[in-house]
């Protein structure tokens, strides 16, 4: 018994030594400016890479912690894509229904995760887009210059099915790619 109370004791101490006094979360508004929210698809005829010119929300975050929470909000018709057709078709009823459902909505956190020895981040949440929400997983990037935070860099891959899209008689390819790139002032 006084064996395990000398070793808790001594591992809260380490503990306390290691662990920062007080977190120090930062905030930033997400915009356009900061912003960018894109998807990538393939169907038959050719790839399919598009970019929502609307987004807001909010990202906090504490690099020491190593937490983050983003609430991030994309207006559907407000996509770009390569052709007017192609945009027409992607906003339709049978895509992403920007009439029906003109807002997706992400909220997640990030959660540290050792892989095969090295610390990964995932930023794990949920996607409400044509208003049905599922999980998502996303692979998160930080990229530093010298001992700043630059810019935070995730991407995931869903099957677009989930969420009722169409693949327009397999024309599409399922699966999509989804990319944000969030920008941090100096």
């Amino acid at each position: 018994m006084r064996l395990t109370g000398v070793l808790l004791t001594s591992a809260l101490t380490v503990s306390a030594c290691i662990l920062p006094a007080q977190a120090t979360t930062q905030h930033l508004k997400l915009t356009p400016a900061n912003t960018q929210a894109l998807l990538h698809a393939r169907s038959a005829l050719t790839d399919i890479d598009g970019r929502f010119e609307t987004v807001s929300g909010s990202l906090a975050y504490d690099l020491e912690a190593q937490t983050c929470h983003v609430d991030l909000t994309m207006n559907v018709d407000t996509l770009k894509v390569g052709s007017s057709v192609l945009r027409s078709v992607m906003l339709s009823g049978l895509m992403l229904d920007s009439d029906g459902h003109p807002t997706m909505h992400y909220v997640g956190n990030c959660v540290p995760k050792i892989t095969n020895g090295a610390l990964h981040t995932q930023l794990v949440g949920k996607l409400t887009m044509r208003g049905q929400t599922h999980p998502l997983t996303f692979s998160v990037q930080m990229r530093f210059t010298k001992n700043t935070l630059t810019s935070i860099a995730s991407s995931a891959e869903f099957d677009q099915r989930q969420w009722g899209l169409s693949t327009l008689l397999h024309s599409v390819e399922p699966m999509v790619k989804t990319e944000t790139i969030i920008t941090l002032g100096s």
